[in-house]
């Protein structure tokens, strides 16, 4: 008896502080009931807002909720009952912005998050002389500190010129490689650029690549002439951060775009996951559509119908409308500071992507964009209302992500079309990129309106927390108790010295940023009608932390340990048995 610190006992009798339950209170003649959480602060997150006590769950779905004397009616005696002793159930974490399967490969090799240049070469140094394999890999080089340009494959052949390396910026949108990396992918001056405009290698006076490599399509150019990113290849790193996951308290996730691999071998293996009972969350996937010559529907719809089981499901159409402000492609309605000369293009042409959002809306599917900058929200808010017009009622779950930027005449709109904002809490902060990049790009009256995530509340929208993990602006973080202390308190966990992002009126309430994380996450992924809030019919996904985060300084959530996560039914993590 391990689990919860031996809280656990079987339902011969219930204890319920002083109060028991006793069999001969049960009309069921043999109750099958698996489950029963009880003596718990039961956060349901139903629309309520109702604090239960006690939980019970049979097969993969919770079959009651409330106090301790209506347990009566569903323990037996095969009932596995776990005292909580006052600790906080939650529903299961859901991740609205995630990229599990390509985390598998860009997560590999040597963490390289720092802001310090003399560490990241020391790191590298390093890794370099402890390393033997023929590439070395490596992951998270940040942007703020190369206030002088960007970083170059001549300072990697310094330390490395016979084996190729090849590092992933923090955003996963970059990459800095060595010349050796180039000479086997075989760029050199002569080489055309990817994606003309969108992805490319940046070049010096002389047109030679310097070894730092824009967008997916230049960076995978020169990654897969390093490696062969097989299923095989990834499977084992997938697998071992979707672990980490359910450590995090997740349960489900909406992956925005499978990388690194076709996506049909992507939702493969999440299947062969699942059919091997190694799939611990649940998993909506993406169409991950880029590319403005190409009609994505027939294809999503044909997943749509190949992928549909309990655990994956292929589902939205994901749309990339523009880039970030660090490399001057995002949409902004007003010009950069720094360079208003630059006019950036949509990646995908607005009238080709309102085509095909609203052939996409007409047949039930719905669309998640990455919107950067507050004129790429716009356009994305004016083609879903052009849908909505075009196209009878149907329930919708469009989603906007990252909305690094909103305008606020554009706040109000998110409610009043029910279009889920999502966006990242770590990311909410004044953190060393947005003092830096973004200030630069900016200026500092709209980097302090940056992440407007309250006031869009305020004005009836739906927020949505997402991780986008492993990509970021600054930290790279999947777990979701930072992301709820960075919304609610607008600072990064370790850097409290520094003012909240948008002042106090920016925080969110500890409520609104659970919601953020469970509920609404579910609603962005079109899964709240099963997941998201804790009520009898609904999936039997939960999560129990030590501690109550309504009775806690906000700044110590990400502290807070959990205890243990379970997934339709299954603990998929268990603190008290490692």
């Amino acid at each position: 008896m391990t689990r919860l610190g031996k809280l656990t006992v079987l339902a011969g009798a219930l204890l319920m502080g002083a109060s028991t339950v006793s069999m001969a209170q049960n009309p069921r003649a043999n109750p099958s009931t698996d489950f029963a959480l009880i003596n718990g602060k039961i956060h349901t997150m139903d629309a309520e807002g109702t604090v239960a006590e006690a939980i019970a769950v049979e097969g993969d779905e919770i079959v009651y909720v409330g106090d301790a004397a209506g347990l009566g009616d569903v323990i037996g005696i095969g009932t596995e009952v776990i005292d909580l002793d006052g600790k906080m159930v939650l529903p299961g974490f859901v991740d609205g912005h995630s990229h599990p399967i390509a985390g598998g490969l860009i997560m590999l090799g040597v963490d390289l998050q720092t802001d310090d240049k003399d560490e990241l070469f020391s790191r590298i140094r390093e890794e370099v002389e402890s390393n033997n394999d023929d590439i070395i890999l490596g992951y998270g080089v940040r942007f703020n500190p190369w206030t002088d340009g960007n970083p170059t494959a001549a300072m990697l052949d310094e330390i490395e010129s016979e084996r190729p390396i090849y590092f992933w910026a923090i955003d996963g949108h970059a990459a800095w490689v060595n010349s050796k990396a180039l000479e086997i992918a075989g760029i050199d001056k002569d080489t055309p650029d990817t994606a003309p405009g969108f992805s490319f290698f940046e070049r010096d006076d002389d047109g030679n690549p310097t070894g730092w490599i824009i967008e997916l399509p230049a960076q995978m150019q020169v990654l897969t002439a390093l490696i062969d990113p097989t299923p095989e290849f990834m499977a084992p790193g997938v697998q071992e951060w979707m672990q980490r996951f359910a450590a995090a308290g997740i349960t489900a996730a909406h992956d925005h775009g499978i990388q690194g691999m076709g996506q049909d071998e992507g939702f493969q293996m999440l299947l062969e996951f699942e059919a091997e009972g190694k799939l611990p969350l649940r998993i909506v996937g993406s169409y991950y559509w880029n590319d403005g010559g190409v009609d994505p529907l027939p294809e999503l719809t044909e997943m749509q119908e190949k992928y549909n089981t309990d655990l994956v499901q292929a589902k939205y159409l994901k749309i990339n409308m523009d880039g970030g402000d660090d490399k001057w492609n995002a949409l902004y309605v007003d010009p950069y500071t720094d360079r208003p000369d630059i006019v950036p293009e949509p990646i995908i042409p607005y009238e080709t992507m309102r085509d095909v959002l609203v052939r996409a809306d007409a047949q039930g599917i719905d669309v998640t964009c990455h919107c950067f900058g507050d004129l790429a929200v716009r356009l994305l808010l004016d083609a879903v209302e052009e849908a909505i017009a075009a196209n009878p009622p149907r329930e919708r779950r469009h989603k906007i992500t990252h909305g690094t930027l909103i305008h606020p005449d554009d706040y109000a709109r998110f409610g009043e079309l029910g279009i889920v904002y999502d966006s990242t809490g770590v990311w909410m902060t004044y953190d060393p990129l947005n003092q830096s990049v973004a200030t630069t790009r900016l200026g500092s009256e709209r980097v302090q309106m940056m992440f407007p995530a309250s006031s869009v509340i305020a004005e009836g929208g739906t927020f949505s927390l997402g991780s986008d993990w492993p990509a970021s602006g600054y930290v790279s973080e999947y777990r979701p108790l930072f992301a709820i202390e960075g919304a609610v308190t607008r600072t990064l966990d370790g850097r409290k010295d520094v003012p909240p992002l948008g002042g106090d009126a920016a925080k969110l309430s500890v409520e609104q940023a659970l919601r953020a994380q469970t509920i609404n996450a579910a609603r962005g992924m079109g899964m709240d009608d099963i997941i998201g809030s804790l009520e009898v019919g609904k999936k039997a996904d939960l999560v129990v932390l030590d501690k109550n985060l309504f009775d806690i300084d906000p700044n110590d959530i990400s502290e807070v340990d959990i205890l243990y996560t379970m997934m339709g039914g299954k603990l998929t993590h268990d603190s008290t048995a490692e």
